[in-house]
């Protein structure tokens, strides 16, 4: 072997040192500098119960923060949670009386405002993160500062402009008011009536009875002083144009009171979200400007003809209630902030909680049981698909309205705006029943110190529970998307494309290819894999989309019309087919980002589970279908793969659980929960939480009625 002179070697060793001081300073520096900015943005958590489980977690949970929400992200958070908590106006006071409630909620809302803080128009992602201190809050600001005022630079021209700008200022305040007493969802049915009227060049707002009253807009009970009114439009032939929105003022801003001809009220207590003042209003022959009407689109002359630019009455309904799109988006979002809270409380409180070991002398903390990381950990799996899912949604459909406020239409954008409606039609009440159970399961979990109220856990449920009614009722809401499908299906029957600009249904088109795929995987690790399951959801859509089409069909041939096609094939169709689309729509935003580049790889591994666990939990639960239909045959053990895998997936998460809640967690006074504190001090907490109580150990005002009756 020939031997290197000195010389080369020296050379070589010179040559290999900079080159590893190189790959060094590329491959560690960002590393190092993310330490650097995480010492900075986020503190650590104290010590306490929970360590032990925080240090066999494969992942720096600091790091997988600041790249899963972004440093400004954060960083807006410290900069709203260390407001919050150094606030006396937000400290909680103990069983405040319904109208104390209101007065809070306002002054919660003034003192963000003055210290501009939290704007929905900002960033509406990040602004939906006050839903984990107190919904009633966001839900307030969202209307009064969000959703009015969009409406009206949406709908409106420069003659409402002004009242968006003292809208937004705070100098008006504002609701809105377009479901009636009884209609809701059937927006077509409000009785609500603006008829122009020549001599006095206004319209004349009436309701004709109790149940025409307009109802439950968030801020009518006790704050607006203007409010968004739908009203049916008629002008002086008779003639009705249909359901317009107008911006109407309801109370004097100086007075604050009722202006003639308007009756406005509270609807009194509710469930929860007590903060937001949920009213009604009624009019008396109400005389109001022309210029309340929204007339980007339509106005009427002064000797009362109608004019539009939108011919189509449909459409021209449709745009007026377009605006709407925006609230079901933001519902996913709102879920996610409670689903996160609740999985925070129930794992941190699991993963202390101790109950029966191998011996009477050793006992395990509850997360080790199999039964309790079934309970949990498909939910942990669910909350951050949620959270992934909405955030980069609600970026899209925000870059969506920016369009279309710039004017930026198309026919691409036309399309972006019917797939934004049918999507958000379904993963609204996905995402709303997704967080009921989430929460639901979280209390039980917790067992009985989960059923007290100091737990938090029955707050959430409440408040969450709201969802699955407004902006849109689930059930009925959900149809929008099979119609929006069905359609598609037509579509690729007769040859045509199948428009679906965000991807969410463009493998309809290769429907043929899908449907005649069978099971062909033989280890679990096979069938687990991110990219098989969101397969299995496509089959699955594919599968239900035929079936219901079929359907369809069938009740046409018998002469059925439209309403009874769509009222008699929704059970175990129609439904099933809009939930499953969206379940396929969150898992493949989930999967889209699990591949971004951002990731380490210890992160990436764990997301992997966690999506890999999702997409599981949602398959197994339609096994009967792949079975019946022959996709999976009774030799291809596709049940015992997909169960064998859930169970392990969910063995293996337990190790990272408390730094998966940990990255999902809000400080300790956002949390408000002894169950769920950072320390895991649950039982300190807990008895601190009963003892400042002092009527806990006082004898009642009645206590001479309990020793008459046990004479």
């Amino acid at each position: 072997m020939k031997r290197i002179p000195q010389k080369n070697i020296t050379e070589i060793n010179e040559f290999t040192f900079f080159k590893l001081i190189d790959y060094l300073i590329k491959s560690q520096l960002p590393r190092f500098m993310n330490l650097m900015r995480m010492g900075t943005t986020i503190a650590d958590l104290p010590k306490g119960r929970l360590d032990s489980y925080r240090k066999r977690a494969t992942f720096d949970w600091k790091l997988m923060k600041l790249n899963l929400e972004g440093e400004d992200f954060v960083k807006f958070q410290n900069t709203l949670w260390n407001f919050i908590e150094k606030s006396p106006v937000f400290q909680r006071p103990a069983s405040p009386t319904l109208d104390e409630q209101r007065k809070l909620c306002n002054a919660r809302i003034r003192a963000l405002r003055d210290h501009n803080i939290a704007h929905p128009i900002s960033n509406l992602h990040w602004f939906n993160i006050l839903f984990q201190y107190d919904a009633s809050i966001p839900i307030k600001i969202g209307v009064m500062q969000g959703m009015a005022p969009s409406v009206i630079y949406a709908l409106g021209t420069e003659d409402q402009y002004d009242i968006a700008e003292k809208l937004q200022d705070g100098e008006y305040t504002s609701c809105f008011a377009l479901t009636e007493i009884s209609h809701g969802t059937n927006a077509k049915g409000m009785r609500t009536t603006a008829t122009y009227d020549v001599d006095s060049k206004s319209f004349i707002l009436h309701s004709p009875d109790f149940e025409a009253a307009k109802c439950w807009s968030g801020g009518l009970g006790k704050t607006a002083t203007h409010a968004i009114i739908f009203a049916q439009l008629i002008i002086p032939n008779g003639q009705n144009h249909g359901l317009h929105a107008f911006i109407v003022p309801i109370r004097d801003p100086k007075t604050h009171n009722a202006l003639p001809g308007v009756i406005v009220g509270d609807m009194g207590e509710k469930i929860a979200l007590n903060g937001v003042d949920n009213g009604f209003v009624m009019f008396n022959n109400y005389h109001i400007p022309c210029k309340c009407l929204l007339n980007r689109t339509t106005n009427v002359t002064q000797d009362g003809n109608y004019v539009t630019s939108v011919q189509n009455k449909n459409k021209r309904f449709g745009s007026s209630l377009g605006a709407l799109s925006l609230g079901r988006v933001t519902v996913t979002s709102i879920c996610a902030n409670y689903a996160c809270v609740a999985m925070v409380i129930a794992i941190r409180y699991c993963a202390v909680r101790k109950q029966f070991g191998p011996s009477e002398s050793e006992e395990w903390p509850v997360i080790e049981y199999q039964a309790q990381q079934w309970r949990l950990f498909p939910h942990l799996a669910a909350t951050y698909a949620l959270k992934i899912f909405s955030a980069a949604f609600t970026q899209q459909v925000q870059e969506f309205q920016v369009k279309l406020l710039n004017q930026q239409k198309s026919f691409n954008t036309d399309n972006e705006g019917i797939e934004i409606h049918a999507l958000s039609s379904a993963v609204k009440p996905v995402s709303s029943w997704t967080s009921r159970d989430i929460i639901q399961d979280c209390r039980e979990s917790c067992g009985g110190h989960g059923y007290l109220k100091m737990s938090r856990l029955g707050d959430l449920r409440a408040e969450n529970d709201a969802n699955c009614t407004y902006e849109g009722e689930n059930n009925v809401l959900i149809q929008q998307t099979s119609n929006w499908l069905l359609n598609q299906w037509t579509n690729m029957i007769n040859e045509k494309p199948v428009h679906s600009p965000f991807g969410t249904a463009d493998f309809i088109k290769d429907q043929n290819k899908i449907l005649l795929q069978k099971f062909s995987y033989s280890t679990v690790h096979e069938t687990l894999t991110p990219e098989n399951l969101l397969f299995f959801l496509k089959w699955l859509v594919c599968y239900y989309l035929k079936k219901t089409y079929e359907q369809v069909q069938h009740l046409k041939s018998k002469g059925d019309d439209d309403f009874e096609v769509r009222n008699n094939s929704q059970v175990f169709l129609a439904q099933s087919l809009s939930i499953l689309y969206a379940q396929h729509a969150i898992m493949k935003y989930f999967i889209e980002c699990v591949q971004n580049s951002k990731w380490r790889s210890e992160e990436r591994n764990v997301l992997i589970k966690l999506c890999s666990l999702y997409g599981a939990v949602v398959i197994e639960k339609r096994l009967g279908d792949f079975y019946a239909d022959g996709y999976a045959s009774t030799k291809s053990h596709m049940d015992k793969l997909l169960r064998n895998g859930i169970v392990t997936l969910c063995k293996e998460l337990v190790p990272d659980a408390v730094a998966l809640v940990d990255v999902l967690a809000s400080p300790d006074f956002i949390i408000n929960s002894p169950l769920g504190m950072a320390d895991g001090e649950v039982y300190k907490h807990i008895k601190e939480w009963i003892f400042k109580d002092k009527e806990n150990f006082e004898r009642p005002l009645w206590w001479r009625e309990i020793l008459q009756s046990n004479l």
